[in-house]
């Protein structure tokens, strides 16, 4: 599972909302919203994810590595299979 930091990054910079994000890193109001959510989309039939690029530009925009807005959280019981 992914969860996204986005959020706790951005406030530690001052930035309190998901407007303020959005018009910070020339973000859609829905991307905006759902990447301050932590929502990364894509888990229902016909639901659009936030895309990679999108999250390497908010990276960017907010002075990170991607890897510090995104976390892969590793599920108990589903390890690799030999």
């Amino acid at each position: 599972m992914v969860r996204l930091r986005v959020r706790e990054v951005a406030e530690a910079q001052g930035i309190l909302d998901a407007a303020k994000l959005g018009r910070r890193c020339n973000l859609g109001t829905a991307t905006a919203y759902r990447l301050w959510q932590g929502d990364p989309g894509g888990l229902g039939e016909g639901e659009r994810s936030v895309g990679i690029g999108t999250l390497a530009r908010v990276a960017r925009c907010l002075g990170v590595r991607l890897s510090d807005i995104v976390i892969e959280e590793v599920e108990e019981g589903l390890g690799s299979r030999r």
